[in-house]
């Protein structure tokens, strides 16, 4: 899901023009179009502090959500009904298994019920082990997260766009199964399948993706070059890629770059795919960022994304600069 490791019908899709007022603190007002689902009924947000704002569509597990409305640590009830209330919302629990599993919809929300999964199959908790299990009836979405930790299994590493050693891509393999559901897809791969590991999956152990002295060491880098955004192409209409730039998110600059060449990216191979830009958790185990750093971030891809992933653990150092984010985005 993040940089902290450790730890149905399709919609339609409009793009509108939105101004946001970032706050005397960060000074600047910020121009840009989103895009977003009619999905659940999405209406415009409240405006906040005089700035006219428009539904974002947003990307919210269920524990993330929970700890942001929680006022002991510094959440804000009232901040995540006037940004997460909208029917914009895609909310995600991740399937361990149980496929009695809750709804990740709030109680008093609409949205979009999303299923995760780390693996398309691995026997026991990829996606289509959870099918063959059967999927809870209030599964509209489902997830991959595909990332360089033991969640998702090598083979699916190195084979997340098209493999000329297995000619599969699980991300199309992901993508088909669940739209032959009539599910709706988030793609979210790390940046870090980009790596020189070894890969036992594959000849010679070789990792698939691998960083180069191009990519000046930074596996964010060779996740462009690689073109590991181009998966978007599996995805409908309305679906999300979401892109995990949070590690970024301490530097706007690279942040704004980086993500925005995945979006052309994600343009270039679905120009109905949206766009959604990772936030928080920028070094593990608790959020690096401060509220400006996060606003910063936020503002300087709004031209490009239509929303954001928040990511915030159960730590008030998490949940206070993220709910201010909030606040200096208008909610």
């Amino acid at each position: 899901m993040s940089v902290d490791r450790k730890s149905p019908a399709r919609s339609s899709v409009t793009r509108r023009q939105f101004i946001r007022d970032t706050g005397a603190a960060a000074g600047i007002v910020v121009t840009a179009s989103a895009l977003s689902t009619n999905t659940a009924g999405a209406a415009a947000a409240p405006a906040a502090r005089g700035a006219q704002s428009t539904a974002l569509t947003w990307l919210l597990a269920r524990e993330a959500f929970d700890n942001l409305s929680n006022p002991v640590l510094g959440g804000s009830p009232k901040v995540c009904q006037s940004a997460f209330g909208t029917g914009s919302t895609w909310f995600s629990t991740t399937y361990n298994g149980d496929n009695t599993i809750a709804s990740p919809v709030p109680a008093g929300y609409s949205g979009v019920a999303v299923l995760k999964f780390a693996s398309y199959q691995n026997g026991s908790t990829g996606l289509v082990d959870a099918i063959a299990a059967g999927l809870p009836a209030w599964v509209a979405a489902v997830q991959y997260d595909a990332e360089s930790w033991i969640n998702t299994p090598d083979i699916e590493q190195g084979s997340w766009v098209l493999n000329r050693h297995t000619q599969i891509s699980y991300a199309q393999e992901f993508c088909a199964t669940a739209h032959s559901h009539n599910l709706k897809v988030v793609l979210s791969p790390g940046n870090d399948l980009c790596n020189n590991s070894p890969n036992p999956a594959y000849p010679g152990r070789r990792p698939q993706y691998p960083i180069t002295s191009v990519d000046g060491g930074m596996d964010y880098n060779a996740f462009v070059r690689h073109r590991l955004a181009g998966a978007a192409q599996y995805l409908a209409p309305g679906d999300i890629f979401e892109y995990q730039g949070q590690q970024l998110e301490l530097d706007a600059t690279t942040y704004s770059a980086i993500t925005t060449q995945v979006a052309n990216q994600v343009k270039a191979a679905n120009p109905g795919a949206l766009l959604l830009a990772g936030l928080g958790r920028s070094k593990p185990p608790s959020d690096g960022a401060t509220c400006l750093e996060l606003t910063a971030a936020a503002t300087g891809v709004a031209g490009v994304a239509a929303g954001y992933w928040p990511n915030v653990g159960e730590y008030s150092s998490q949940v206070k600069p993220m709910i201010c984010c909030l606040k200096k985005l208008g909610f």
